[in-house]
């Protein structure tokens, strides 16, 4: 009960004004509570088994980036690697490829293309978000010829661009690597077993050697080197990146007739993730002409972050059972922050209001009373 020491209670209306002031405090408390509620402005690995570049230098490869292009009987790739510094003045590594493969210059900004092409679909979702206090969150060279007891033959060695590649067949790892010693090529012991088994596929393995043109230093990212040889089974060589020094971002764009899928991974305990499958001009992959009677080409694009304990074999590819588009989706959730305290304004305002309204009805009854003849 509300008291009012010192007054008459003989007026009805006057005890009525006299609650003007609850009316005002609920007022302020609505006002309070409406402001803090209003929501918060949001915003919204390598197939050369790690890089070797300048004496002391810390640079890796961060990302590889390769597009195949396959059409059941050749197959092209162009591969581009980008490194974590740009200040490299020459760098080294090898990259193994099936017998009679061509070497040459692959073309500039096809990835970038395709890439935006394999983007994923951005979908927008708002959600509720209870954040402590009481007001909003804001969110925000030259190849020395072998001795001829070596078991090494140096099948060519050519300049492209700033790659000069030295083709080597043989069959023993450990004779391989005596040629790469004795030619400016930084090698381990743990990478025979793996140069192996490329010898013993018949493969071959191309020493590469970079070194810049017109300019002091390689630049962060390489320019595509293009692989092409005849196959009947799309793949990508992988395994001597499981002994790269560190993990890498791997992105690789597939083109063909049809959908592709890969039927074994280079890591088989981190697969690639699928981003896209779809048809799109050819002049986007940078062909002349497309790869099926309506004159498209279907591109099929994998990422993912290997580590290199993790790799182990490398990629091959397959066709699909049936070409059914995909595009991944990317959520982004813009969150609407609501401090904690504001949730107990309303409460207090409810408490506050059936107070007074008790407290209301209960002048009214009093003066009400006090109205009545005795």
């Amino acid at each position: 009960m509300v008291k009012y020491p010192g007054r008459a209670m003989g007026s009805r209306r006057r005890g009525l004004r006299d609650l003007r002031w609850p009316r005002l405090l609920l007022a302020v408390l609505l006002l309070a509570s409406g402001l803090t509620v209003a929501p918060s402005q949001v915003a919204v690995a390598c197939a050369c088994g790690g890089i070797a570049t300048d004496p002391g230098s810390q640079t890796r490869v961060s990302r590889e980036a390769a597009v195949i292009v396959f059409d059941g009987r050749t197959e092209r790739i162009d591969m581009t690697l980008s490194m974590t510094s740009s200040d490299v003045r020459s760098a080294a590594w090898l990259m193994p490829a099936p017998v009679g493969t061509r070497l040459s210059l692959g073309a500039t900004g096809v990835i970038g293309r395709l890439d935006a092409a394999a983007a994923p679909k951005v979908v927008t979702s708002t959600k509720l978000r209870l954040v402590p206090g009481l007001t909003a969150r804001q969110d925000r060279d030259q190849a020395t010829a072998p001795r001829a007891d070596s078991g090494v033959a140096v099948e060519s060695r050519v300049r492209i661009g700033p790659f000069i590649v030295t083709t080597l067949s043989g069959s023993r790892a450990e004779a391989l690597d005596d040629w790469l010693v004795a030619n400016g090529f930084t090698t381990r012991a743990n990478l025979l077993p793996v140069v192996q088994s490329y010898l013993d596929a018949g493969w071959r393995i191309n020493a590469v050697k970079l070194v810049p043109e017109g300019a002091p230093t390689l630049g962060s990212t390489l320019p595509p080197l293009r692989m092409t040889f005849a196959t009947t089974t799309a793949v990508y060589p992988m395994k001597m990146s499981g002994l790269a020094a560190a993990d890498q971002q791997v992105r690789i764009h597939l083109l063909a007739a049809s959908r592709m899928v890969i039927d074994v991974q280079a890591a088989p305990s981190s697969p690639l993730g699928l981003d896209f499958t779809g048809l799109i001009d050819p002049a986007t992959a940078g062909l002349d002409k497309g790869m099926r009677p309506d004159g498209k080409v279907w591109l099929t694009s994998w990422s993912g972050r290997l580590g290199p304990r993790t790799i182990t074999d490398d990629y091959t590819f397959r066709g699909a059972k049936a070409d059914e588009p995909f595009r991944r989706e990317v959520v982004h959730v813009h969150y609407i922050d609501i401090p904690v305290s504001v949730l107990a304004l309303p409460v207090i305002a409810l408490l506050v209001i059936a107070g007074l309204g008790l407290a209301y009805l209960r002048q009214v009854l009093r003066i009400s009373r006090s109205g009545r003849p005795r």
